[in-house]
Protein backbone atom coordinates (compact mmCIF):
# COMPACT_ATOMS: atom_id res chain seq x y z
CA UNK A 1 0.00 0.00 0.00
CA UNK A 2 1.34 3.51 -0.82
CA UNK A 3 2.05 5.84 1.92
CA UNK A 4 0.79 9.13 2.70
CA UNK A 5 1.94 11.74 0.12
CA UNK A 6 2.85 8.85 -2.34
CA UNK A 7 1.68 8.93 -5.95
CA UNK A 8 -1.84 8.49 -5.63
CA UNK A 9 -2.18 11.54 -3.30
CA UNK A 10 0.17 13.14 -5.89
CA UNK A 11 -1.34 12.49 -8.51
CA UNK A 12 -4.53 13.97 -7.34
CA UNK A 13 -3.17 16.97 -6.62
CA UNK A 14 -1.60 17.63 -10.49
CA UNK A 15 -4.55 18.27 -12.18
CA UNK A 16 -4.02 22.01 -12.02
CA UNK A 17 -0.54 21.53 -13.75
CA UNK A 18 -1.34 19.24 -16.10
CA UNK A 19 -4.25 20.86 -17.38
CA UNK A 20 -1.98 23.67 -17.45
CA UNK A 21 0.95 21.69 -19.56
CA UNK A 22 -1.45 20.48 -22.17
CA UNK A 23 -3.13 23.55 -22.87
CA UNK A 24 0.27 24.65 -23.87
CA UNK A 25 1.56 21.72 -26.04
CA UNK A 26 -1.90 22.01 -27.78
CA UNK A 27 -2.17 25.85 -28.07
CA UNK A 28 -0.57 26.63 -30.95
CA UNK A 29 -1.74 23.60 -33.01
CA UNK A 30 -4.25 24.46 -35.75
CA UNK A 31 -6.68 21.62 -34.34
CA UNK A 32 -7.14 22.54 -30.84
CA UNK A 33 -9.73 24.94 -31.15
CA UNK A 34 -12.47 22.19 -32.82
CA UNK A 35 -11.08 19.63 -30.32
CA UNK A 36 -11.60 21.62 -27.15
CA UNK A 37 -15.06 22.59 -28.63
CA UNK A 38 -15.86 18.89 -29.29
CA UNK A 39 -14.33 17.71 -25.98
CA UNK A 40 -15.73 19.88 -23.94
CA UNK A 41 -19.37 19.26 -23.77
CA UNK A 42 -18.48 15.53 -22.95
CA UNK A 43 -15.86 15.91 -20.00
CA UNK A 44 -16.44 19.38 -18.84
CA UNK A 45 -13.18 21.95 -18.67
CA UNK A 46 -9.78 20.76 -19.26
CA UNK A 47 -9.12 20.97 -15.37
CA UNK A 48 -11.77 18.90 -14.47
CA UNK A 49 -11.17 16.14 -17.15
CA UNK A 50 -6.69 15.88 -15.73
CA UNK A 51 -8.39 15.59 -12.38
CA UNK A 52 -11.03 12.76 -13.57
CA UNK A 53 -8.26 10.62 -15.32
CA UNK A 54 -5.48 11.41 -12.75
CA UNK A 55 -7.61 9.91 -10.62
CA UNK A 56 -8.19 6.69 -12.34
CA UNK A 57 -4.44 6.37 -12.96
CA UNK A 58 -4.09 6.70 -9.40
CA UNK A 59 -6.99 4.24 -8.48
CA UNK A 60 -4.93 1.49 -10.91
CA UNK A 61 -8.66 0.24 -12.05
CA UNK A 62 -10.24 0.02 -15.79
CA UNK A 63 -11.97 2.73 -17.44
CA UNK A 64 -15.24 2.66 -16.73
CA UNK A 65 -18.16 2.19 -19.25
CA UNK A 66 -19.21 5.90 -18.96
CA UNK A 67 -15.86 6.93 -19.75
CA UNK A 68 -15.13 4.59 -22.53
CA UNK A 69 -18.30 6.01 -23.96
CA UNK A 70 -17.71 9.29 -24.06
CA UNK A 71 -13.81 8.50 -25.68
CA UNK A 72 -16.45 7.19 -28.57
CA UNK A 73 -18.65 10.46 -28.61
CA UNK A 74 -15.24 12.20 -29.07
CA UNK A 75 -14.39 10.69 -31.69
CA UNK A 76 -17.47 10.45 -33.49
CA UNK A 77 -18.10 14.39 -33.16
CA UNK A 78 -14.58 14.72 -34.10
CA UNK A 79 -15.17 12.97 -37.55
CA UNK A 80 -18.46 14.83 -38.21
CA UNK A 81 -16.53 18.12 -37.98
CA UNK A 82 -13.86 16.89 -40.87
CA UNK A 83 -10.73 16.51 -38.42
CA UNK A 84 -8.41 14.19 -39.79
CA UNK A 85 -7.67 11.01 -37.79
CA UNK A 86 -4.04 11.59 -38.25
CA UNK A 87 -4.30 14.92 -36.96
CA UNK A 88 -6.77 13.77 -33.86
CA UNK A 89 -3.96 11.29 -33.52
CA UNK A 90 -1.24 13.74 -33.33
CA UNK A 91 -3.10 15.63 -31.01
CA UNK A 92 -3.32 12.96 -28.49
CA UNK A 93 -0.08 12.31 -28.50
CA UNK A 94 0.82 15.75 -27.65
CA UNK A 95 -1.54 15.76 -24.79
CA UNK A 96 -0.33 12.21 -23.53
CA UNK A 97 3.42 13.47 -23.49
CA UNK A 98 2.72 16.61 -22.21
CA UNK A 99 0.74 15.12 -19.23
CA UNK A 100 3.94 13.08 -18.31
CA UNK A 101 6.22 15.62 -18.75
CA UNK A 102 4.61 17.59 -16.20
CA UNK A 103 3.74 14.65 -13.48
CA UNK A 104 7.47 13.58 -13.72
CA UNK A 105 8.82 17.15 -13.48
CA UNK A 106 6.99 17.39 -10.30
CA UNK A 107 7.36 13.98 -8.79
CA UNK A 108 8.50 13.26 -5.09
CA UNK A 109 11.65 12.74 -3.98
CA UNK A 110 12.19 9.07 -3.58
CA UNK A 111 9.15 7.91 -5.30
CA UNK A 112 10.29 7.45 -9.13
CA UNK A 113 9.45 3.88 -8.81
CA UNK A 114 6.11 3.82 -7.84
CA UNK A 115 5.92 6.90 -10.46
CA UNK A 116 6.66 4.57 -12.89
CA UNK A 117 4.39 1.74 -11.88
CA UNK A 118 1.46 4.89 -12.62
CA UNK A 119 2.68 5.76 -15.98
CA UNK A 120 2.96 2.15 -17.01
CA UNK A 121 -1.29 1.95 -15.85
CA UNK A 122 -1.68 5.53 -17.58
CA UNK A 123 -0.55 4.38 -20.78
CA UNK A 124 -3.18 1.02 -20.65
CA UNK A 125 -5.78 3.70 -19.87
CA UNK A 126 -4.52 5.85 -22.79
CA UNK A 127 -4.57 2.59 -24.93
CA UNK A 128 -7.87 1.55 -23.92
CA UNK A 129 -9.37 5.02 -24.29
CA UNK A 130 -8.03 5.77 -27.71
CA UNK A 131 -9.44 2.14 -29.13
CA UNK A 132 -12.99 3.68 -28.22
CA UNK A 133 -12.08 7.22 -29.46
CA UNK A 134 -10.82 5.18 -32.98
CA UNK A 135 -13.90 3.64 -32.74
CA UNK A 136 -16.44 6.63 -32.40
CA UNK A 137 -14.78 8.13 -35.41
CA UNK A 138 -15.01 4.98 -37.81
CA UNK A 139 -18.57 4.26 -36.85
CA UNK A 140 -19.75 8.13 -37.50
CA UNK A 141 -19.23 8.22 -41.29
CA UNK A 142 -21.53 5.32 -42.08
CA UNK A 143 -24.71 6.36 -44.16
CA UNK A 144 -27.01 3.15 -44.28
CA UNK A 145 -25.47 0.14 -45.57
CA UNK A 146 -22.94 2.52 -48.16
CA UNK A 147 -20.03 2.60 -46.30
CA UNK A 148 -17.68 5.09 -48.92
CA UNK A 149 -16.26 7.68 -46.39
CA UNK A 150 -14.99 4.88 -44.21
CA UNK A 151 -13.46 2.71 -47.08
CA UNK A 152 -11.64 6.27 -47.94
CA UNK A 153 -10.98 7.24 -44.06
CA UNK A 154 -9.54 3.35 -44.07
CA UNK A 155 -7.18 3.87 -46.99
CA UNK A 156 -6.23 7.44 -45.32
CA UNK A 157 -5.04 5.44 -42.21
CA UNK A 158 -2.98 3.16 -44.15
CA UNK A 159 -1.24 5.80 -45.97
CA UNK A 160 -0.41 7.34 -42.92
CA UNK A 161 0.93 3.97 -41.56
CA UNK A 162 -1.44 4.22 -38.40
CA UNK A 163 -3.36 1.13 -36.88
CA UNK A 164 -6.37 0.69 -39.18
CA UNK A 165 -7.95 -3.11 -37.29
CA UNK A 166 -10.26 -1.20 -35.54
CA UNK A 167 -11.31 0.69 -38.88
CA UNK A 168 -11.46 -2.08 -41.19
CA UNK A 169 -13.55 -4.13 -38.57
CA UNK A 170 -16.38 -0.76 -38.74
CA UNK A 171 -15.98 -0.29 -42.80
CA UNK A 172 -16.55 -4.42 -42.72
CA UNK A 173 -13.32 -4.87 -44.95
CA UNK A 174 -11.05 -7.73 -45.15
CA UNK A 175 -7.15 -5.96 -44.51
CA UNK A 176 -4.85 -7.69 -47.34
CA UNK A 177 -1.58 -8.86 -45.85
CA UNK A 178 -0.33 -6.27 -48.39
CA UNK A 179 -1.15 -3.69 -51.11
CA UNK A 180 0.14 -2.41 -54.50
CA UNK A 181 0.25 1.56 -53.90
CA UNK A 182 -0.46 3.05 -57.70
CA UNK A 183 0.01 6.94 -57.41
CA UNK A 184 -1.57 8.91 -60.50
CA UNK A 185 -2.63 11.91 -61.90
CA UNK A 186 -4.66 13.07 -65.57
CA UNK A 187 -4.12 16.77 -65.51
CA UNK A 188 -5.62 19.33 -67.47
CA UNK A 189 -9.45 17.82 -67.58
CA UNK A 190 -10.39 21.12 -66.77
CA UNK A 191 -14.49 21.09 -66.16
CA UNK A 192 -14.57 17.67 -66.95
CA UNK A 193 -12.58 16.67 -64.36
CA UNK A 194 -15.71 15.85 -61.88
CA UNK A 195 -17.73 13.71 -64.77
CA UNK A 196 -14.28 11.98 -65.46
CA UNK A 197 -13.57 11.16 -61.26
CA UNK A 198 -17.01 9.99 -60.35
CA UNK A 199 -16.60 7.35 -63.51
CA UNK A 200 -13.56 6.53 -62.33
CA UNK A 201 -14.26 6.27 -58.69
CA UNK A 202 -17.27 3.46 -60.01
CA UNK A 203 -14.19 1.78 -61.41
CA UNK A 204 -12.07 1.38 -58.77
CA UNK A 205 -15.06 0.48 -56.21
CA UNK A 206 -15.65 -2.31 -57.98
CA UNK A 207 -12.55 -3.93 -58.52
CA UNK A 208 -12.68 -6.73 -55.17
CA UNK A 209 -10.66 -4.92 -52.28
CA UNK A 210 -9.35 -1.82 -53.52
CA UNK A 211 -9.17 1.27 -51.50
CA UNK A 212 -8.25 5.24 -52.60
CA UNK A 213 -8.18 8.52 -51.32
CA UNK A 214 -7.71 11.76 -53.10
CA UNK A 215 -9.47 12.09 -57.10
CA UNK A 216 -7.73 12.55 -60.11
CA UNK A 217 -5.69 15.53 -59.52
CA UNK A 218 -3.81 13.35 -57.29
CA UNK A 219 -5.36 9.72 -56.53
CA UNK A 220 -3.73 7.22 -54.15
CA UNK A 221 -4.71 3.81 -54.84
CA UNK A 222 -4.18 0.78 -52.28
CA UNK A 223 -4.81 -2.72 -54.61
CA UNK A 224 -4.54 -6.09 -52.90
CA UNK A 225 -1.19 -7.35 -53.45
CA UNK A 226 -1.77 -11.10 -52.09
CA UNK A 227 -0.90 -11.82 -55.50
CA UNK A 228 1.50 -9.34 -56.75
CA UNK A 229 1.24 -10.09 -60.96
CA UNK A 230 -2.50 -9.49 -60.65
CA UNK A 231 -2.16 -6.41 -58.39
CA UNK A 232 0.30 -5.13 -60.87
CA UNK A 233 -2.44 -6.07 -64.11
CA UNK A 234 -5.78 -4.37 -61.85
CA UNK A 235 -3.60 -1.43 -62.01
CA UNK A 236 -2.46 -1.54 -65.36
CA UNK A 237 -6.11 -2.00 -66.48
CA UNK A 238 -7.19 0.60 -64.76
CA UNK A 239 -5.00 3.32 -65.80
CA UNK A 240 -5.47 2.47 -69.63
CA UNK A 241 -9.30 2.66 -69.21
CA UNK A 242 -8.07 6.20 -67.27
CA UNK A 243 -6.26 7.50 -70.22
CA UNK A 244 -9.00 5.97 -72.80
CA UNK A 245 -11.79 8.41 -70.73
CA UNK A 246 -9.87 10.96 -70.40
CA UNK A 247 -7.97 10.70 -73.77
CA UNK A 248 -4.89 11.31 -71.60
CA UNK A 249 -2.18 12.18 -70.79
CA UNK A 250 -2.45 9.85 -67.60
CA UNK A 251 0.47 9.85 -64.98
CA UNK A 252 0.94 6.87 -62.84
CA UNK A 253 3.34 5.09 -60.46
CA UNK A 254 3.11 1.94 -58.36
CA UNK A 255 5.17 0.74 -55.75
CA UNK A 256 4.96 -2.65 -53.66
CA UNK A 257 6.71 -3.46 -50.37
CA UNK A 258 5.70 -6.16 -47.82
CA UNK A 259 3.11 -5.62 -45.07
CA UNK A 260 1.03 -3.04 -44.09
CA UNK A 261 3.24 -1.31 -42.44
CA UNK A 262 5.21 -0.98 -46.04
CA UNK A 263 2.38 0.81 -47.64
CA UNK A 264 3.90 4.78 -46.20
CA UNK A 265 7.76 4.06 -47.80
CA UNK A 266 5.79 2.63 -51.08
CA UNK A 267 3.64 5.40 -51.39
CA UNK A 268 6.93 7.78 -51.06
CA UNK A 269 8.74 5.50 -53.30
CA UNK A 270 5.85 6.30 -56.43
CA UNK A 271 5.65 9.57 -55.42
CA UNK A 272 9.23 9.89 -56.34
CA UNK A 273 8.84 7.99 -59.64
CA UNK A 274 5.78 10.06 -60.61
CA UNK A 275 7.78 12.81 -60.55
CA UNK A 276 10.20 11.71 -63.04
CA UNK A 277 6.68 10.53 -64.94
CA UNK A 278 5.82 13.56 -64.95
CA UNK A 279 9.05 14.69 -66.84
CA UNK A 280 10.16 12.34 -69.16
CA UNK A 281 9.04 13.32 -72.58
CA UNK A 282 8.01 9.44 -73.98
CA UNK A 283 6.04 9.07 -70.70
CA UNK A 284 3.05 6.20 -71.88
CA UNK A 285 -0.39 6.10 -70.12
CA UNK A 286 0.69 3.23 -67.69
CA UNK A 287 2.01 2.83 -64.12
CA UNK A 288 5.73 2.99 -63.96
CA UNK A 289 7.57 1.31 -61.29
CA UNK A 290 11.28 2.25 -59.96
CA UNK A 291 12.97 -0.46 -61.41
CA UNK A 292 12.17 0.98 -64.83
CA UNK A 293 13.13 4.42 -64.37
CA UNK A 294 16.64 3.95 -62.36
CA UNK A 295 18.75 6.37 -64.51
CA UNK A 296 16.37 8.85 -64.67
CA UNK A 297 16.07 8.61 -60.13
CA UNK A 298 19.55 8.74 -60.16
CA UNK A 299 19.35 11.86 -62.34
CA UNK A 300 17.04 13.67 -59.97
CA UNK A 301 19.36 13.20 -57.03
CA UNK A 302 22.68 14.10 -58.85
CA UNK A 303 22.73 18.30 -59.44
CA UNK A 304 26.28 17.95 -61.05
CA UNK A 305 25.36 15.76 -63.51
CA UNK A 306 22.14 17.39 -64.11
CA UNK A 307 23.73 20.96 -64.96
CA UNK A 308 25.96 18.86 -67.71
CA UNK A 309 22.54 17.59 -69.27
CA UNK A 310 21.44 21.30 -69.12
CA UNK A 311 24.63 22.28 -71.33
CA UNK A 312 23.72 19.41 -73.88
CA UNK A 313 20.68 21.22 -74.50
CA UNK A 314 21.85 24.82 -74.63
CA UNK A 315 23.30 24.86 -78.27
CA UNK A 316 19.39 24.24 -79.57
CA UNK A 317 18.17 27.53 -78.44
CA UNK A 318 20.35 28.94 -81.66
CA UNK A 319 17.50 26.78 -83.49
CA UNK A 320 13.65 26.84 -83.88
CA UNK A 321 11.74 24.75 -82.10
CA UNK A 322 14.60 21.97 -81.46
CA UNK A 323 13.54 21.37 -78.29
CA UNK A 324 9.80 20.84 -79.16
CA UNK A 325 11.36 18.50 -82.10
CA UNK A 326 13.18 16.57 -79.88
CA UNK A 327 10.46 16.18 -77.54
CA UNK A 328 7.64 15.06 -79.80
CA UNK A 329 9.74 12.82 -81.61
CA UNK A 330 10.52 10.98 -78.09
CA UNK A 331 6.56 11.25 -77.47
CA UNK A 332 6.28 9.14 -81.06
CA UNK A 333 8.81 6.46 -80.13
CA UNK A 334 10.86 7.56 -82.70
CA UNK A 335 8.55 7.53 -85.48
CA UNK A 336 9.26 10.23 -87.84
CA UNK A 337 6.30 10.03 -89.85
CA UNK A 338 4.14 10.28 -86.90
CA UNK A 339 6.18 13.12 -85.61
CA UNK A 340 6.19 14.98 -88.40
CA UNK A 341 2.34 14.79 -88.25
CA UNK A 342 2.05 16.42 -85.10
CA UNK A 343 4.68 18.92 -85.68
CA UNK A 344 2.68 19.98 -88.72
CA UNK A 345 5.41 20.20 -90.80
CA UNK A 346 6.90 17.74 -94.22
CA UNK A 347 9.06 14.79 -93.48
CA UNK A 348 11.86 16.45 -94.99
CA UNK A 349 11.99 19.55 -92.58
CA UNK A 350 12.46 16.96 -90.04
CA UNK A 351 14.45 15.68 -91.53
CA UNK A 352 16.54 19.26 -91.50
CA UNK A 353 15.84 19.69 -88.35
CA UNK A 354 17.58 16.69 -86.81
CA UNK A 355 20.40 17.77 -88.56
CA UNK A 356 20.51 21.25 -87.45
CA UNK A 357 20.17 19.03 -83.83
CA UNK A 358 23.52 17.46 -84.71
CA UNK A 359 25.30 20.41 -86.17
CA UNK A 360 24.76 22.68 -83.02
CA UNK A 361 25.24 20.51 -80.29
CA UNK A 362 27.75 17.71 -81.75
CA UNK A 363 25.55 14.87 -80.90
CA UNK A 364 23.60 12.82 -83.63
CA UNK A 365 20.13 12.17 -82.40
CA UNK A 366 19.74 9.61 -85.33
CA UNK A 367 21.97 7.52 -83.02
CA UNK A 368 21.09 5.17 -80.00
CA UNK A 369 23.79 7.05 -78.21
CA UNK A 370 22.33 10.24 -79.75
CA UNK A 371 18.80 9.97 -78.78
CA UNK A 372 19.10 8.50 -75.31
CA UNK A 373 21.60 11.10 -73.94
CA UNK A 374 18.81 13.74 -75.64
CA UNK A 375 16.18 12.04 -73.98
CA UNK A 376 17.78 12.33 -70.23
CA UNK A 377 18.73 15.76 -70.80
CA UNK A 378 15.09 16.45 -71.67
CA UNK A 379 13.91 14.96 -68.78
CA UNK A 380 16.59 16.33 -66.32
CA UNK A 381 15.03 19.75 -67.98
CA UNK A 382 11.35 18.92 -67.30
CA UNK A 383 12.28 18.28 -63.82
CA UNK A 384 13.27 21.46 -63.42
CA UNK A 385 10.23 23.08 -64.81
CA UNK A 386 8.56 21.12 -62.21
CA UNK A 387 10.34 21.69 -59.14
CA UNK A 388 10.01 25.38 -60.30
CA UNK A 389 6.75 25.25 -60.22
CA UNK A 390 6.05 23.46 -57.26
CA UNK A 391 8.10 26.21 -55.41
CA UNK A 392 6.11 29.32 -57.12
CA UNK A 393 2.85 27.33 -56.41
CA UNK A 394 4.17 26.85 -52.70
CA UNK A 395 5.41 30.51 -52.21
CA UNK A 396 1.96 31.54 -53.48
CA UNK A 397 0.21 29.54 -50.86
CA UNK A 398 2.40 31.10 -48.43
CA UNK A 399 0.59 33.79 -46.10
CA UNK A 400 1.83 37.65 -46.61
CA UNK A 401 4.18 38.80 -43.93
CA UNK A 402 2.93 40.48 -40.70
CA UNK A 403 3.42 43.87 -41.06
CA UNK A 404 5.54 45.68 -38.24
Amino acid sequence: MTSAGGPPDFLAAQGPRVAAAIGEALGGHPAHQPIRRTAGPLFGGREETAARLLALVAAGGPLPADDLARFRDLGAMAARQGIPLPVLSEVWDAALAAAARACWAAAPAGRFTELAEATGRAARLAGRAREACIQGYADAPREGARSRPLRRLLAETLIDGAPAEVIAEAAGVALAPRYLVLRCEAPGLGAAAAAHWARAREHLEAIDGVLHSGDLAELVALFPAGDPERAEVAAAEFVAVLATWTRGPVHAAASCRSGLGGIPDALEEASRVLTVVKAIPDAEDRPYRADELLVELAILGQPGIRERLAAVLSPLDAGTDLRRTLEVLLACNLDRERAARELWIHRRTLHYRLDRIRDLSGIDPSSARGIQLFRAALTSARLAGLERDGRRAEEASLPPPLSA
